[in-house]
């Protein structure tokens, strides 16, 4: 059994490295990424203010923040019979971006 320590030869040094794997790194890919983050977080945000219930489970389980620009918001789900029940309740998706941000925001809805 060998043991290190100070007494070492100087000629002898320890080295550790952990190795490094070379990774392509995708600048749009990252930006892409940060921007989805945010709109999710925007997204959390406004579900916490929707109501009543039913309305935010829909909206949670299938319904997407895909887009906010300029007072607009893309709101995506999962097909069109969830699409044309969500359009039903645009009124209370659109108070709950209010209440979120104190702005009236444009919803827009597809599929």
């Amino acid at each position: 059994m060998t043991s290190l320590n100070h007494r070492q030869s100087p000629n002898f040094p320890i080295q550790l490295e952990l190795p490094v794997m070379p990774q392509k790194i995708d600048p749009l890919k990252q930006m892409e990424q940060a921007i989805q983050g945010m709109l999710d977080l925007t997204w959390k945000t406004v579900l916490l203010h929707i109501s009543p219930r039913t309305t935010k489970e829909l909206m949670q389980q299938h319904g997407k923040l895909i887009a906010l620009n300029d007072g607009e918001a893309r709101i995506k789900v999962s097909s069109t019979p969830l699409l044309l029940m969500a359009i039903q309740k645009l009124p209370e998706i659109e108070s709950a971006f209010t209440k979120a941000f104190g702005t009236t925001v444009k919803i827009r809805m597809e599929v």
